[in-house]
């Protein structure tokens, strides 16, 4: 994987500073705004998917864009919910021990110590498979693609260094670089968060074309 190219290929397009103003503005509609922005970039990880690596800067559309990033949220509320349960059951039970009190609170304790380590590990997991179901659902273009387990699990197994990769330039892009914007306020803000996206969408494309399991052509023989 190229690391350094996901964030420096969006300055090779010459009409970089256009793609990157125009879903930022659209980053201001509330609640539909993110929608956009990541059906957006993911256009970005499609692109490299399909040998665009340099040229993986996607143009807005508005109405695909928004669709394909609702799509992609629901997938990652379908990862995160059972993480969301797990952890919901292990603070239930910390907070009736703390109402309860007496010799019988640590039992309520253990318990949601146990459910909580659980969720921990449920949560790396989760963290783990989220980002090769995506990029499964982007290459493929189908919803159900995001949760062929084989074909996912197949694909950490192959390049697993790749998917954390991915994950530190989540991190570094989206957890470091785009709340730098802040600093100059406002559409500031909004332009490094789109520059972080246009980011961890290229390293997801590059993630996926490492670790992608090749289909197993059968021939007829006569």
């Amino acid at each position: 994987m190229d690391f350094g190219l996901s964030f420096s290929y969006v300055f090779e397009d010459k009409d970089w500073f256009r793609k990157i103003a125009i879903p930022a503005l659209c980053a201001l509609i509330p609640v539909l705004g993110e929608f956009i922005v990541i059906g957006w970039g993911l256009k970005a990880t499609k692109n490299v998917i399909d040998g665009k690596e340099r040229n993986a800067l996607p143009e807005l559309e508005f109405g695909s864009d928004l669709g394909r990033g609702f799509v992609v949220s629901v997938i990652a509320l379908i990862y995160s919910l059972p993480v969301a349960i797990i952890v919901g059951i292990s603070g239930a039970m910390f907070g009736f021990a703390t109402e309860q009190g007496g010799s019988g609170s640590w039992v309520l304790i253990t318990l949601g110590s146990c459910i909580g380590l659980i969720g921990l590990l449920l949560g790396i997991a989760s963290a783990l498979l989220a980002p090769p179901a995506v990029a499964n659902y982007v290459a493929k273009g189908e919803f159900s693609a995001a949760f062929k387990f084989k074909e996912i699990f197949a694909m950490l197994k192959k390049s697993f260094v790749s998917w954390l990769l991915v994950i530190l330039g989540q991190i570094i892009a989206l957890g470091f670089i785009a709340p730098l914007g802040a600093i100059a306020c406002g559409i500031g803000a909004l332009l490094t968060f789109v520059y972080g996206t246009a980011v961890y969408s290229h390293l997801l494309g590059q993630a996926y074309n490492q670790s992608a399991v090749p289909a197993i052509v059968e021939v007829e023989t006569t």
